[in-house]
């Protein structure tokens, strides 16, 4: 039986599929699959899905593949499972891209990484033969753990908030707004393949552990990473993370300003408008914030529903963004406490915060 050897990346991926993670998936994307999911949102059976799940090979290694044989899927020299080739093709990758991302800017993070995976892709369904602990588990729930815990605590509505990001004091309003309208709260950050700049797994989880465990009410919040990449791709990836977080159990989905986006490749609330045009079909409720802000005079991290400086004193309102905060910390700066704090920063501080260039 022929060998694919996955990298980490295709690995976390395996999973996800295998653990129920990325359902209705039972394998990596065929042909078929692959455009129907780019180019409508919807498997060809009709169910919604938006990011395309596919596993690229090399031409040489695709030359020994043949349509409906089984090959062993290797990960760190142990097998860990099989798949069932079903479909063999390439793409015009930027044409791809372009439906994808909405752009084909090579300096587009996801566009990048999109564009450096190898030439052919292959799909078919995938069966786990051993699961292989990694360093991350430990830090890991899956689907069927989460779905139990919620039950055990008798949620009956459970939000999710994503992040690829340490708290910061805006996040901390969103998750306490949402903490006083619903049963639980599952903060799922991802820790998977990120771009150059971003912070690091442990930076995150960090963060998160300490703010969980000295402020937030026992008992009401769950943290557990998702160990899969960020795709940068705006709306199509936030619909993404809410059938993600939708099989994980959660009720309801915190969908923020540019979920999911990068620089300005897309426009402000974009994402919470797509998950809502097809919030039918995804099976869980988004929950909408207006962006929060701190205002100087009300001081204070609010929005523009409870303040009325950001029209008459705009001087006095300052976004709060990772971008930001990523900056000062790698030029050796603090970000003063109304933005992050001190507590917080300290817990993920290091000199090796972020994914190196």
């Amino acid at each position: 039986m022929k060998e694919v050897a996955l990298n980490q990346n295709q690995f976390f991926e395996v999973e996800k599929i295998t653990n129920g993670s990325y359902h209705p998936l039972s394998g990596f994307m065929t042909e078929n699959e692959f455009y129907s999911v780019i180019d409508n949102y919807i498997l060809p059976d009709g169910r919604l899905f938006s990011m395309p799940i596919f596993l690229d090979i090399s031409k040489e290694s695709a030359n020994d593949l043949k349509i409906n044989s089984n090959v062993k899927l290797l990960y760190d020299d142990n097998l860990i499972g099989e798949m069932l080739v079903e479909s063999i093709f390439s793409c015009d990758k930027k044409k791809c891209a372009k439906k994808i991302y909405g752009t084909d800017d090579i300096q587009h993070p996801g566009v990048n990484a999109f564009y450096k995976t190898k030439e052919v892709f292959i799909g078919g369904r995938v069966a786990i033969k051993k699961r292989i602990l990694h360093e991350l588990s430990r830090y890991e729930l899956t689907p069927s753990q989460t779905k139990a815990i919620f039950k055990e605590k008798k949620w009956n509505t459970v939000a999710a908030f994503h992040t690829r990001n340490p708290p910061h004091c805006a996040h901390e309003w969103l998750q306490r707004m949402t903490l006083e309208s619903y049963d639980g709260l599952l903060i799922q950050p991802i820790l998977g393949q990120k771009k150059p700049g971003d912070f690091l797994p442990m930076a995150v989880i960090n963060g998160y552990q300490f703010l969980i465990s000295k402020y937030y009410p026992r008992n009401r919040v769950i943290l557990s990473a998702l160990t899969t990449s960020g795709r940068y791709a705006g709306p199509r990836e936030a619909l993404f993370h809410a059938l993600v977080r939708r099989n994980y159990g959660c009720t309801h989905i915190i969908i923020g300003r540019d979920h999911a986006g990068v620089n300005n490749y897309y426009d402000i609330y974009d994402s919470q408008n797509l998950c809502t045009k097809y919030e039918d079909a995804l099976g869980i409720k988004i929950i909408k914030y207006k962006e929060p802000y701190y205002c100087s005079i009300c001081n204070t991290i609010t929005n523009k529903s409870a303040c009325r400086h950001i029209s008459s004193d705009p001087d006095s309102i300052e976004y709060i963004s990772s971008t930001k905060i990523r900056s000062l910390l790698l030029a050796g700066l603090r970000p003063p406490p109304y933005v992050m704090r001190p507590e917080v920063i300290e817990a993920i501080y290091s000199n090796n915060m972020f994914v190196p260039e």
